[in-house]
């Protein structure tokens, strides 16, 4: 008997099979043939899900496919607006550019059934938005209960904090529905005007208000969030204490930058994540932050020098409520134009008020302004507050020396007085040029580091908002005698890395010993 086909085979095959098998076995099929498959064969949840994954220019262009293509175009999740890139020199071109960029936000949004929106998006410079333009489009976002509204008004030029001039953004409009939708709200360069009586914010898990006109009681807002897990608040104006009250037990992440306010005081036993951007002058307390888990904090440069050249303690002495920290990042500057170089400038005059026990992880990035680095020991004071911090496993110190011409310096260098590091086993410094100070602290730790497992020193800074130009001229072959010579004395292999991929071709071979 002539052999059959595999086709004829199979057909026989589903021929003998129960009716409802053998429909699905031809829906199958139908999958494995690209000819023949449609998006209509996907099951009706799985449809909106692949849609989402096209871009809306992608997705709009679908509607001319099908009529069943146009019902899932006016479904579309992800409404994203961006005309921040599209902005002109001369004033007849943004004319035109901005009434295509309403126009086309208005046709998408007209066609829209308002079914299924998670996110609305705008993003877009103040001063081309009109008021009436955006309040239709945010109670648009309300009515389709938009999880997620992130409205984005560039201001003109690289202006910091809220302009002269903003749009209003109507809080009340996501409080209109018949219950609570709004999960995240992302706002840049409006005013708001919060009050305690405002609703619709049951289920607000992120609140990110950036360069905000804030008119009214940003504290009743806050009271109005028990959800909240995610709070920014960064270069708003309208506001004198930051009081984040013990309601917000859920708050997990919480930013404070570049904000003209007297006080921070924080009541959330959940917190795991604190950044502050701001000056040492503010007083910082954490009740009860037991669960801290990492801090960022960045001290703005004062101008008064005394205040610059104690940075370094602040975060001990100025904020002992962070002390359950395990992640600790410091930006900070240190600034003297004459100084004179002191070996009693590591004695603490006051010792901090709590030890920062759970610490392993501590990050120092500090800009110096001083036109002579060999007399400039401020940086020696780090030696006796690792002291509080006995648990420490790992130290980042980022240095950049803000001077035109420096030598390195040529003594042994004499390693100070501290405490005895049982726990330190990675220390990573760079920007280093063997300056005085730099040579004292490294000598300190390497003789007091019982457990140490890996140093690196790397003269390249590092820090990035530095200038380039501080890396032009570096003395790297007069560093790597340094360290050969620091490294036999000490018995401890000190690497020196030019680039996070190489190390000076010395260091392997001390290795090696």
């Amino acid at each position: 008997m002539e052999s059959l086909s595999l086709q004829q085979q199979q057909q026989r095959r589903m021929e003998g099979e129960p009716a409802s098998k053998r429909s699905r076995l031809e829906h199958h099929r139908g999958f494995s043939d690209g000819s023949s498959f449609h998006m209509e064969d996907l099951p009706e949840e799985i449809q909106p899900l692949v849609l989402s994954l096209l871009s809306l220019k992608e997705a709009a262009r679908t509607s001319l496919v099908s009529k069943n293509w146009r019902k899932l175009w006016t479904r579309y999740p992800n409404l994203c607006f961006d005309g921040s890139k599209d902005e002109s020199a001369d004033m007849a071109s943004v004319k035109i550019e901005r009434a295509k960029f309403i126009e086309t936000a208005n046709s998408i949004i007209k066609q829209h059934s308002g079914i299924g929106l998670n996110k609305f998006s705008v993003r877009w410079y103040s001063h081309l938005m009109e008021s009436d333009i955006l309040n239709r489009w945010i109670c648009f976002a309300a009515a389709s209960k938009a999880k997620i509204i992130d409205l984005n008004l560039w201001p003109q030029g690289n202006h910091v904090g809220p302009t002269k001039q903003v749009l209003h953004f109507p809080l009340e409009a996501l409080g209109a529905q018949d219950h609570p939708f709004i999960q995240c709200l992302f706002l840049t360069n409006v005013s708001i005007k919060p009050h305690s009586d405002i609703c619709g914010f049951t289920k607000l898990r992120s609140l990110h208000l950036h360069c905000i006109q804030i008119i009214g009681d940003l504290l009743g807002l806050l009271l109005n969030c028990p959800s909240l897990e995610d709070l920014e608040v960064i270069a708003c104006s309208g506001v004198t204490d930051l009081n984040i009250p013990h309601q917000l037990d859920k708050l997990r992440h919480l930013v404070i930058s570049n904000m003209r306010i007297q006080m921070v005081e924080l009541h959330v036993p959940n917190l795991s994540r604190f950044g502050y951007n701001g000056g040492t002058a503010i007083p910082i307390v954490l009740h009860g932050c037991s669960k801290l888990q990492k801090a960022t904090l960045t001290f703005h440069r004062t101008w008064l020098e005394e205040d610059n050249n104690k940075v370094l303690g602040h975060v001990f002495h100025g904020i002992p409520s962070i002390s359950a920290v395990k992640v600790l990042h410091v930006h900070a500057s240190m600034h003297t134009n004459y100084p004179v170089w002191s070996s009693q400038v590591h004695t603490l005059t006051t010792r901090p008020a709590c030890m920062f026990l759970n610490l392993r992880h501590l990050t120092y990035e500090i800009l110096f302004f001083t036109k002579a680095p060999n007399r400039y020991s401020g940086i020696l004071q780090l030696s006796q507050y690792l002291a509080f911090a006995p648990q420490l496993e790992t130290l980042e110190l980022h240095m950049a020396y803000h001077v035109s011409v420096s030598r390195c310096w040529h003594g042994e260098g004499v390693s100070y007085s501290m405490h005895r590091h049982d726990h330190l086993k990675t220390v990573y410094m760079s920007g280093f040029r063997c300056f005085r100070a730099q040579v004292a602290l490294l000598c300190s730790i390497l003789e007091m580091g019982a457990v140490l497992e890996q140093v690196t020193i790397e003269p390249m800074v590092r820090i990035p908002y530095s200038c380039d130009l501080l890396n032009l001229g570096i003395p790297r072959d007069k560093i790597c005698e340094w360290a050969h010579r620091t490294s036999e004395r000490f018995g401890k292999v000190i690497t020196v890395a030019e680039r996070p991929e190489q190390r000076c071709s010395y260091a392997i071979s001390v290795e090696r010993l």
